[in-house]
């Protein structure tokens, strides 16, 4: 298979998992660049599951060993992640620090307190929209849920009382502690971000130059460009000034939509993305893509900015150089945008 249709099958779809199989690989010649160069670059693509999704990796590289052996390098770090930080397992370090973090500093993984510093920062610089301690207030709607009705205005207050970044304290490299006995962490909202950011790493590490990992579609991050490309394609929500492929290169897309289901009995509909300053789930149906630098930036601002209006977005925004936001309705029109013109956009296909 040529690298153009591989990067056609993979990439131009919402969640790139067109190929299948454990790996394949793609070689590129004169007849696939129009015989400007007879160089030879082999393409591996490793599909696997984690993190309650699909992640594909995709990385390019004169010898085919040395890609095959970066990917699942890189896939063995997505998976020492998720089971680092996974809060469906009882034994992964993010469960211990839910268990015992109240009671006093808990060594964890030095992943788990990098992640944990970054949240805290990322926080700051939101206005506290983003918030990885927002657990106890999740856990309010989902049992209100459950019994079909709107949990009451006391025990929102009570959970809201829990939440805060100042409730977590990280001692570097790898203790962290809460400043409160109620309060609680889930990573659901940043993980898959972060978890693209340090596959790349690895991936670079090994002498990898060109590679994009898809987890998804909701997160994507890219490094370098196919050969003879601009950049990596990715399709956006929308179409913006006509074209809906971007070019994904040394940066990171992240898309988070609300999904709100309404309640058995009583007014409002249930979300997993709750606004911190409300105690409440965002009120909207509506997508924001984000492309950053990083993964972990781009997947902490989705949940930001679907709680902000475009105006108001314009001062938090300020403090991120270089992202791009673009605000999607329901039925896939580009309702706002903050910096589109800096992307680099490809012919529809």
């Amino acid at each position: 298979m040529r690298w153009g249709s591989v990067l056609a099958a993979a990439t131009l779809t919402a969640t790139a998992v067109v190929m299948t199989g454990a790996s394949m690989s793609a070689e590129r010649d004169d007849r696939d660049i129009g015989g400007a160069s007879r160089a030879t670059d082999h393409l591996v693509h490793v599909q696997r599951y984690g993190m309650g999704t699909m992640f594909d990796l995709f990385a390019y590289h004169a010898s085919r060993e040395t890609a095959q052996q970066a990917v699942d390098a890189a896939w063995a770090e997505i998976d020492r992640l998720d089971r680092v930080m996974s809060h469906f397992r009882d034994d992964s370090d993010l469960s211990r620090l839910n268990r015992d973090g109240a009671r006093g500093f808990v060594t964890v993984d030095p992943s788990l307190h990098d992640i944990l510093a970054s949240s805290a920062s990322l926080s700051l610089r939101t206005g506290g929209r983003f918030d990885v301690t927002m657990t106890p207030v999740l856990r309010v709607w989902q049992r209100a849920f459950d019994a079909g009705q709107p949990p009451s205005d006391a025990d929102v207050a009570e959970a809201q009382a829990c939440v805060g970044a100042d409730r977590v304290e990280t001692l570097a490299p790898d203790r962290v502690r809460f400043t409160t006995p109620c309060t609680a962490v889930e990573l659901g909202g940043v993980g898959k971000g972060y978890a693209v950011d340090r596959a790349l790493a690895v991936l670079a590490s090994r002498g990898v130059r060109n590679a994009l990992i898809n987890a998804g579609g909701s997160s994507i991050g890219a490094i370098g460009a196919p050969p003879d490309s601009d950049g990596w394609p990715v399709r956006l929500g929308a179409p913006v000034t006509g074209h809906q492929v971007a070019l994904l290169q040394d940066a990171s897309m992240s898309t988070s939509t609300q999904h709100r289901r309404a309640f058995a009995r009583g007014a409002g509909r249930f979300g997993a993305i709750v606004d911190p300053r409300a105690g409440a789930p965002v009120p909207s149906d509506a997508s924001v893509t984000v492309i950053a630098a990083n993964g972990t930036s781009a997947e902490a601002l989705t949940k930001a900015l679907l709680m902000t209006s475009p105006e108001e977005a314009t001062a938090m925004l300020g403090a991120f150089p270089g992202v791009v936001a673009l605000w999607i309705s329901a039925d896939g029109r580009l309702t706002s945008a903050w910096r589109e013109s800096t992307l680099s956009l490809a012919d529809a296909p």
